[in-house]
């Protein structure tokens, strides 16, 4: 598989554009003390890169987020975990490998002490297949955001799906085009704490295309902030598309995504999520 760098470069001028390829920035509060931490690997070529974004001392992770840019289409989304204070993400170079630089940055949505988070996990059975898996908060909890990761693709599987709802998260992989015999397994996590007031989980779809590159930035209602992000690509080739931005903001979340293959086999579409609170 060939990386399409001009992609990647269109990708960095749209998340350039909604000033979220910044150092750190902070959220109006939807919960008390919200603020939004963002950390970036450093570049180069070579694979893995992680890269870790951690509260303030006394603040605790309510949403986690993701930016791959330079070579992102040669470049897959192998972790995105959050936990009680901090998220870690990490991207795989494909086989082929690349010898552009690229990065990738971690989001961490914090907040003061929410009563009741928690992060629950669901881990799938392991094999070399696409396969979902869901974490399903407690009774009556709801899902906050979450993250996926997938255990021994090696930049050979794609989360394809990281799916936030009222009480769950799913998370979906492919193996992307050229396949793998690899064993892996595919684990999902939701952030779950008791119904914040005006909880909303706003989606939108992009128009279908042929071609490279889709962004579907879903926009928090009024008065809210971005809590968790989330994104569905819908493809007749599974594991072609690359997602490579989740990326919070106070007023919604930034997901793009990269075709890997030639362009023009098939229509695909991106659906990105957020979940967004009130105070």
């Amino acid at each position: 598989m060939r990386g399409r760098t001009r992609a990647a470069a269109a990708a960095v001028a749209l998340a350039a554009a909604t000033g979220l390829a910044q150092t750190g920035t902070s959220a109006q509060a939807a919960v008390p003390g919200l603020q939004i931490v963002t950390t970036a690997s450093t570049g180069g070529s070579g694979s893995p890169k992680t890269v870790t974004a951690t509260c303030p001392a006394g603040k605790r992770v309510v949403g986690a987020g993701f930016y791959l840019d330079g070579a992102a289409a040669q470049v897959v989304l192998d972790d995105l975990i959050p936990a009680a204070g901090a998220v870690t993400a990490t991207g795989y170079e494909d086989q082929d490998g690349t010898a552009e630089s690229w990065w990738i940055r971690a989001y961490a949505v914090c907040a003061d002490l929410v009563p009741g988070l928690e992060i629950v996990t669901a881990v799938s059975a392991a094999g070399s297949a696409a396969r979902s898996t869901t974490a399903a908060c407690p009774t009556g909890k709801r899902a906050l955001g979450g993250g996926a990761t997938v255990t021994g693709g090696l930049g050979q599987v794609v989360i394809d799906a990281m799916m936030p709802a009222t009480t769950t998260v799913t998370a979906a992989a492919y193996e992307d085009s050229d396949g793998t015999t690899a064993t892996w397994t595919l684990t999902a996590y939701a952030i779950c704490a008791p119904a914040l007031p005006g909880l909303a989980l706003p989606i939108v779809t992009s128009p279908p295309t042929t071609g490279f590159q889709q962004g579907a930035s879903p926009a928090c209602p009024a008065g809210t902030a971005a809590l968790g992000t989330g994104w569905d690509v819908n493809s007749r080739f599974p594991g072609s598309i690359f997602p490579v931005a989740a990326a919070p903001s106070a007023t919604g979340v930034l997901t793009v995504a990269l075709m890997n293959n030639a362009p023009g086999l098939a229509e695909w579409t991106l659906t990105g999520r957020a979940v967004c609170a009130t105070p």
